[in-house]
């Protein structure tokens, strides 16, 4: 089959989750005879990378919240018509909403639209995490408007995105998210038919590892990703370790990633003892070395940090602020989920966890058998399958 991947970035597996599954999955497709095309927006300024694919770049760039320029529609139209495309997968249906509703794709071409969200995003815990900042008697004080304000983004959130929703499920012939888990999230913010509603996780990044000593795991706690104030919350991480560090002086604390809170999150740490910023890196030798990993996110789709943390054997302890969480990590046996956003609860499960090694070796060879059924060909044959199953379809 000819595949396009849609995407407004380019689709460096560096630089980004969706990216390093896309990289997976056409480096899957085409081992497997099918040919793959990338369609990306011409202003993103990317690493160097020797992509798998061909690259081809819409002729105008536009911000985020501007409406697609018809030049970009007709351009898309064109090429799925001169590429003979039949599968196209869209890697972010809000920003391609109106190549979504005015692309008219030829007769055959079947496009495949994914979520890698849950689907209300940040707004499903903001009213969460609007509370959990009230430390002290001045946040206390100012809880009525943050919350006024929660309830006024949260509103418009719902009415944005029933519209995206319904506009998206009318224009496309499979609306895949990450977790089946996701469904009544979904329901609860569009109320029309779901019978083209379909689940394929995120394959994980890694094969299997069989060398991994869990027992020389290093003490050390990681957080691997995105260092951005707005969703990952790194500085939750640093605020867990503060109220740690001094009980456990073997331990340290190892920061993996870049992003627009690095300088920020450097200065709260100045004061902490055992901190290291890594800087963005190949996380592989650190899931391979540290013992736990932190995830303090408001929110994720699915948090590939987690399967690509479980193969080498690190337990995750996150909050539980997204459907899929239990999906990949199974509370007590291969991790720890802790309720949003309980920093006393945070802190105690990981008190236990660094206190009790029998607790971690064990939670870690769970974590290792469980994760096994994301690797890429389980995945791939999920895409495979849903291919057959569209192109039956007239």
């Amino acid at each position: 089959m000819n595949i396009l991947f849609v995407f407004w970035k380019m689709l460096n597996p560096t630089t980004g989750g969706i990216e390093r599954v896309t990289d997976l999955l056409c480096r899957k497709f085409m081992q497997r005879g099918h040919r793959v095309w990338y369609l990306n927006s011409p202003d993103d300024k990317s690493p160097e990378y020797d992509y798998p694919a061909s690259v081809s770049l819409f002729p105008r760039s536009r911000k985020w919240q501007e409406p697609e320029c018809p030049e970009n529609i007709d351009y898309y139209d064109k090429f799925l018509k001169d590429k003979n495309i039949d599968i196209v997968i869209i890697q972010d249906l809000n920003y391609f909403q109106d190549i979504i509703t005015h692309g008219t794709p030829p007769v055959g071409t079947k496009v495949i639209t994914v979520l890698h969200s849950n689907p209300l995003y940040r707004y499903k815990n903001i009213y969460k995490a609007a509370l959990s900042q009230c430390r002290d008697w001045r946040a206390v004080k100012r809880l009525p408007w943050e919350l006024k304000w929660a309830y006024e983004k949260r509103k418009k959130a719902l009415k944005k995105y029933r519209t995206v929703y319904a506009d998206t499920m009318a224009h496309v012939d499979a609306f895949c998210m990450l977790s089946m888990h996701y469904l009544p999230e979904l329901c609860s913010v569009y109320h029309g038919d779901t019978g083209k509603v379909i689940a394929i996780p995120n394959p994980n990044t890694y094969e299997v590892q069989d060398d991994v000593c869990i027992k020389h795991k290093k003490k050390q706690l990681l957080y691997v990703g995105r260092l951005d104030p707005l969703q990952k919350r790194v500085d939750r991480v640093l605020s867990l370790w503060k109220r740690v560090y001094k009980d456990f002086e073997d331990w340290e604390l190892i920061i993996v990633g870049d992003g627009p809170q690095a300088e920020e999150l450097k200065r709260m740490a100045s004061t902490l003892d055992r901190v290291r910023f890594a800087g963005r890196q190949d996380p592989a030798p650190y899931y391979r070395d540290a013992s736990i990993l932190c995830l303090t996110s408001d929110y994720e789709g699915w948090a590939m940090v987690l399967p690509e943390a479980m193969t080498f054997g690190t337990v995750p302890v996150l909050f539980d602020s997204y459907c899929a969480a239990a999906e990949l990590v199974i509370d007590n046996e291969t991790g720890m989920l802790v309720k949003p956003f309980s920093m006393k609860q945070f802190e105690r499960r990981l008190r236990l966890l660094m206190s009790d090694g029998t607790l971690r070796r064990q939670m870690s060879h769970n974590g290792m058998k469980h994760i096994g059924q994301f690797d890429i060909d389980s995945i791939a044959d999920l895409w495979e399958s849903l291919f057959k199953r569209l192109s039956k379809r007239h």
